[in-house]
């Protein structure tokens, strides 16, 4: 299912890329081995992340890590996930308005927002120290205002 989904994620047509940006948050939530389902896809993600992307797939990819999020909590608060929650991050701090909300909301349920400061922390332990400072100034600005986030 993954290389499918992977293949579709390089369509040339955006609505396809965005449609398998949104699938591949179940694909992960969904293994049985998360950790190398999440190795497999992640480039594919991060080329979906990359800044010259259509503001709808971005947003699109911030839905599916927010499937994810929410099939397989603490998932992305750990070393395997890193580079994607650098992207996101970084996407969460640039780019239009709506993108950055999307990725606020894929935030708030990477680090558990809703329950403390154990996310936050736990990301800041294994990222730089840049990213670090970043997400922890993104957290307590940002993210502990969010009371929830909706289902779409």
């Amino acid at each position: 299912m993954s290389s499918l989904v992977k293949r579709l994620m390089k369509d040339e047509k955006s609505n396809v890329r965005e449609a398998a940006c949104v699938a591949v948050g179940a694909v992960i939530g969904s293994a049985s081995d998360t950790s190398s389902c999440i190795a497999d896809v992640e480039s594919a993600i991060l080329r979906c992340m990359d800044p010259k992307e259509t503001m709808e797939v971005h947003r699109a990819v911030a839905k599916g890590l927010c499937v994810a999020a929410r099939l397989k909590p603490k998932i992305f608060v750990s070393e395997t996930c890193l580079s994607l929650m650098d992207g996101a991050l970084k996407l969460a701090m640039s780019g239009a308005q709506r993108v950055q909300l999307s990725f606020n909301d894929f935030l708030w349920l990477a680090f558990d927002a809703g329950k403390g400061d154990e996310g936050i922390e736990a990301y800041s332990g294994v990222a730089n120290f840049e990213n670090a400072r970043t997400a922890k100034t993104l957290y307590s600005k940002v993210l502990v205002r969010i009371k929830g986030v909706e289902e779409d």
